[in-house]
């Protein structure tokens, strides 16, 4: 087994090591990933507007008609468990509204 030096070069990798610490997924990634998974479990295809994503709070709000709605209400716990699984455990929503 080799020693390496004190005076080695880094890794490429190593460097971005702090950004990838604390960035989070953008609002418009958030909402592109909850829109395929959507279409993915339900079979519904909506519109990026019908999304809004607050990063602070975790939220993702949905406005479409009553039955999505409660179709997505009653597989919201899968829905969250993909976000989480696409996107990471810190970059994915908590609450889907």
């Amino acid at each position: 087994m080799r020693r390496t030096p004190k005076d080695a070069p880094t890794k490429i990798g190593d460097l971005f090591e702090v950004y990838r610490k604390r960035l989070r997924a953008p609002q418009k990634s958030v909402i592109t990933v909850a829109k395929e998974i959507i279409h993915d479990l339900l079979g519904v295809s909506l519109d990026a507007k019908v999304f809004s994503y607050s990063p602070h709070t975790r939220t993702l709000s949905i406005r479409a008609s009553g039955m999505v709605k409660s179709e997505i209400a009653l597989r919201k716990e899968e829905i969250l468990a993909h976000l989480k699984g696409r996107l990471g455990e810190k970059s994915a929503p908590t609450t889907l509204l």
